[in-house]
């Protein structure tokens, strides 16, 4: 049930970037304005990861998926319709969504029986490759016959299917039981002076899931706008680069036998650098490709690998203060796409890739400081 959802959820999360060209056209929007429905989509998020913290506990992660599905449903119900304004109040309703849904499927990951829990949140998180790499695809072969609003009413009937299967699964974990449903700021505070690891650890959820947002929810409009593209033609530039991120996830488990996840966050990082850099760099459709495949690959194993030491820090604290960390992912995503959106406003698309750039380098930096010990 987790997988299925998993790959739902990546159709829903990168949903924005393949129909940003188009949103830009209907509502004639420049890029600031179209990288502002990304910060809603990820604010709405913030705010409901930072209610995991107290949700989980009392209700389970049955419940709490389950009303992050329900939010997808009103989110996608009406998107489409009325001013762009309008469309960014929905898209931040499903961003909420996507706060309980995602802290709450990967936390409830790591505490499932496994050899190998790194291996094993990472094949979760490969089934949200799946889902986000068919996403452009289906947009391009669904939107020229049911358009919009019909796919947006698709996606919300499948999130009531699911949202009704688990509620159905009716289980809450012991671990998530025993704890209190809230806790006070000294707590908050000792949780995260007590580890080195947990400053570091912070930043990396807060960059990693903004560089990996504004790099997949960027990259179609940019290969739009390579000479030779067409309003009509099929952008391929998110599937590469969520194609390889999917690849990348299917084979990490095979990697962490052998390897240290440490080793390869680094290498993958390292990556991620050089792939940022192809996609500024990239004045044709090849290099664009490549770039984008490079930089999925590379960021491939970082979430679950960060989602796994979070795990090994905290043990059975990361149910209640995973919801900070996870918040700030939701933060970092909100804010380094409407930041690329700027800059490509004031410069150029191409100039607003270099900050990705920055931001993986300073992430390689960051991952040798919040690896657990031992």
């Amino acid at each position: 049930m987790l997988h299925a959802s998993f790959v739902l959820i990546g159709v829903i999360t990168t949903l924005l970037g393949p129909v940003l060209p188009f949103f830009a056209r209907h509502w004639a929007l420049n890029d600031a304005q179209s990288g502002f429905l990304f910060t809603t989509q990820y604010f709405g998020s913030f705010l409901g990861v930072a209610l995991t913290s107290v949700l989980i506990p009392r209700f389970g992660f049955s419940k709490v998926c389950a009303a992050g599905f329900a939010a997808f449903m009103s989110g996608f119900a009406f998107l489409g319709l009325g001013p762009w304004i309008l469309a960014a109040i929905l898209v931040g309703v499903s961003g909420f969504g996507y706060g309980f849904t995602n802290p709450a499927i990967n936390i409830r990951a790591t505490q499932l029986p496994s050899k190998n829990t790194a291996a094993a949140v990472t094949f979760l998180n490969f089934s949200w490759s799946i889902g986000a790499v068919f996403c452009p695809f289906l947009i391009g072969s669904l939107l020229p016959i049911i358009g919009t609003r019909g796919f947006c009413i698709g996606l919300a009937v499948l999130s009531l299917v699911v949202a009704v299967l688990h509620v159905s699964l009716r289980s809450t974990p012991a671990a998530a039981a025993r704890l209190p449903a809230t806790h006070s700021l000294s707590e908050w505070q000792s949780c995260l002076r007590r580890p080195p690891q947990a400053i570091p650890l912070l930043f990396l959820f807060f960059l990693y899931v903004g560089v990996e947002v504004a790099l997949g929810g960027w990259v179609a409009t940019h290969e739009k706008r390579l000479p030779g593209m067409s309003a009509a033609s099929l952008t391929l530039a998110p599937s590469a680069f969520y194609g390889l991120l999917l690849l990348g996830r299917g084979v990490a488990p095979l990697a962490f036998r052998r390897v240290s996840p440490a080793v390869i966050s680094a290498g993958g990082l390292l990556l991620a650098t050089l792939g940022s850099l192809l996609i500024a760099l990239s004045g044709t459709l090849p290099a664009l490709y490549v770039g984008a495949a490079v930089a999925g690959f590379g960021l491939a194993p970082q979430y679950p690998i960060f989602v796994t030491w979070l795990a090994a820090i905290y043990r059975a604290d990361s149910t209640w203060i995973g919801a900070l960390f996870f918040s700030a992912g939701s933060l970092g995503a909100a804010v380094l796409p409407w930041l690329v959106g700027i800059v490509a406003s004031e410069a150029s698309l191409r100039a607003g890739f270099f900050l990705p750039v920055v931001v993986c380098v300073v992430m390689a930096l960051l991952s040798t400081r919040a690896r657990p010990q031992g």
